[in-house]
């Protein structure tokens, strides 16, 4: 079954994760995206960690689904045969500093007047004003300027998140904004310029639980710690468990599956009130209750409970995890260049379109033929394109 995006076009000028991570969701969403590379090489993101032929997992990851095509957009001939695409899609987003695709000659407004009913998106890391809008960025700039990197502070200071957490939040605003100015757009039949600032999109997704202390301000207000800052996993007699007892309930259902009734009755902990204000001794009650059990003893106790609880999963594990297996979370798929690989279904299901499974991630420029054939090019023209560096 198609996607619900399907017959949606969308014409991409970026790389790395925070615009291509965007437009992967959309294409497994089936909206078709044509990917507009450099013609030196491409998307950096391709020679990045485990790779096979040139193409590694991390851009098979986050560019399936797409088509792949190279133009030097220094050269005349290349900007019109990235307007041809333009006048043909329904979003044409770029993710480079302000300024740096006007100065090609793709503004929005520019692009507006070869579209009129285009949803243009600009995605930068700073936005496109103030002063460090023209800064170079990359996901651990802004984990640190954001509140990531403070809020993971250890004895050590403070740490970064293992993952491209900020360019992967600033796509999944990205994928919203562009389906909600998509469906504005049809709405209204206004032309719709969408500006994302990574900055921004990773404060907001902060603000309401990481800036719990930034949002309450009176000088009266009741500071309690923040639940956050005590975040820790379960150390058993062999190996390691996540655990939460949010309610009254489920800490009683706990302490007396470990047989540690007196903990649910200690006054620190005898109510979710009085358990936030102890939120460090509260969690050292588990490591010492939980200690005493092995890993798959202490689940059973705690699932027979009804209490939340699951083993600490390894990156190699997640895929062979019992449940992943049974609901098809995860599936292996052969990749004309990478060979067998495992691809994720995307969280949301719709209707039933679990299936959908984009075209598999391009090699550099693999459709750049195909694509200008479509646009009307004679092989001849596309020969002496190519000849002059023109396309790749």
């Amino acid at each position: 079954m198609a996607g619900p995006l399907s017959g949606i076009k969308i014409v991409e000028l970026a790389q790395m994760i925070a615009v291509p991570g965007a437009t992967h969701l959309l294409a497994t969403q089936g909206a078709e995206i044509v990917k507009v590379e450099n013609t030196t090489g491409g998307d950096d993101l391709r020679m990045y960690g485990s790779r096979k032929g040139n193409m590694s997992g991390w851009f098979a990851n986050a560019n399936s689904g797409k088509r792949s095509i190279g133009l030097n957009l220094e050269h005349e001939d290349a900007k019109e045969i990235l307007k041809s695409f333009i006048r043909d899609a329904d979003v044409f987003i770029e993710g480079f500093r302000p300024g740096a695709v006007s100065r090609l000659g793709f503004s929005a407004e520019e692009a507006f007047k070869i579209n009129p009913n285009l949803v243009y998106v600009s995605s930068s890391g700073f936005g496109a004003e103030g002063p460090y809008s023209d800064r170079p960025v990359y996901d651990p700039v802004i984990q640190a300027i954001s509140g990531w990197a403070g809020a993971q502070r250890t004895t050590d200071g403070p740490t970064l998140i293992r993952g491209m957490v900020a360019d992967k939040v600033a796509a999944l605003t990205t994928s919203q904004a562009i389906t909600a100015a998509l469906f504005a757009r049809d709405k209204t039949g206004e032309k719709q310029h969408v500006q994302v600032s990574m900055l921004e999109a990773n404060i907001a997704f902060n603000w309401p639980d990481v800036m719990m202390h930034e949002t309450v301000l009176d000088d009266d207000a009741l500071h309690l710690p923040n639940l956050l800052g005590s975040y820790q996993l379960f150390s058993t007699s062999d190996g390691w468990l996540s655990v939460t007892a949010g309610t009254d309930s489920q800490w009683e259902a706990v302490c007396s599956a470990l047989s540690r009734e007196d903990l649910a009755e200690d006054e620190r902990f005898s109510s979710a009130a009085n358990r936030s204000k102890h939120f460090t001794e509260w969690y050292e009650s588990f490591d010492e209750m939980l200690g005493a059990f092995t890993t798959e003893e202490a689940l059973k106790k705690c699932q027979e409970a009804d209490v939340p609880a699951v083993k600490v999963l390894d990156p190699s594990e997640v895929a062979h995890d019992t449940h992943v297996k049974e609901v098809g979370s995860v599936a292996e798929v052969e990749h004309p260049i990478i060979g067998k690989m495992r691809i994720p279904r995307q969280g949301a299901v719709f209707n039933n379109s679990t299936k959908h499974s984009p075209r598999p991630a391009p090699a550099y420029c693999q459709d750049t033929t195909d694509l200008l054939i479509e646009l009307g090019y004679s092989t001849d023209v596309i020969e002496k394109l190519r000849s002059t560096g023109t396309v790749s």
